[in-house]
């Protein structure tokens, strides 16, 4: 049987909260990062165009077929897996032979990459630093206890900010589109014309169905994380409950 944990010193007390506070800031971005691997793949390009009520071609040019074959180039062009980036935009052509992308979307594009390469290898690196702070949490008994309140501090924390960014997108889309893209991006490179191939194969709807598909990822992970957390901290209770304590060395056997 296993005795309780032994209580901790000042110091170690700090740095097992300091090291709960950065895994619950690590959280939201990595299951938010995580929504972002899932979705920006082919299918979820064909699951939109599929949905019932997707905006057609505000042009009347393109069929489904061919904005979905662009809308997959695009995709694949800021992908990292994908050596040709943005050079797949520039031999695209429209049905007539034309370039179908312009300088101005190419370039846009290009800053998409970038910043989804970015996010990546933060990804990577936030997991990475996850772990270490987890294991250096696990190593004994006493500061074991803070994993799981450390990753249900984070599944708060990724829970207020969707609510809070769901809420900004259905009241106020358009606001929320255009803050995100100067929070992001120099320039107005995505400031696009009606005419322009990438706002006729990404409609706002598209976006604003990715915006709220992404959060719900995030929050279902965020509910996973807390259901395991909870049953954690649950199952230890209930043995830190049934342990017998440990008498002192030396201590005098109790009277018949």
């Amino acid at each position: 049987m296993t005795a309780a944990p032994a209580s901790l010193g000042r110091r170690q007390r700090r740095l097992a909260l300091l090291a709960s506070v950065l895994v619950a800031a690590l959280v939201p971005g990595i299951l938010v990062v995580n929504g972002l691997r899932l979705l920006a793949n082919d299918w979820y390009v064909h699951a939109e165009y599929a949905r019932p009520g997707f905006p057609p071609d505000h042009l009347g040019i393109l069929t489904e077929e061919q904005r979905i074959d662009l809308a997959l180039i695009g995709l694949r062009s800021i992908q990292p897996q994908h050596d040709e980036g943005v050079q797949l935009l520039r031999d695209a052509r429209l049905p007539d032979g034309t370039p179908a992308f312009n300088d101005r979307e190419v370039q846009h594009m290009q800053d998409v990459r970038d910043l989804v390469g970015g996010f990546y290898w933060a990804h990577i690196g936030s997991l990475i630093l996850l772990v270490l702070l987890l294991a250096a949490l696990a190593r004994t008994p006493a500061t074991r206890r803070y994993v799981p309140r450390a990753l249900l501090g984070g599944v708060g924390f990724m829970v207020a900010l969707a609510a809070v960014v769901g809420i900004m997108m259905a009241v106020a889309f358009d606001w929320f589109f255009t803050a995100f893209h100067h929070a992001f991006f120099e320039g107005m490179t995505w400031y696009f014309y009606r005419g322009d191939t990438l706002l006729r194969i990404y409609p706002n709807r598209f976006w604003n169905d990715f915006g709220f598909v992404l959060g719900g990822v995030a929050v279902v992970q965020a509910i996973v994380l807390a259901g395991g957390c909870w049953w954690w901290i649950r199952r230890t209770r209930r043995r830190e409950a049934v342990a017998p304590r440990r008498e002192p060395v030396g201590a005098p056997a109790p009277e018949a």
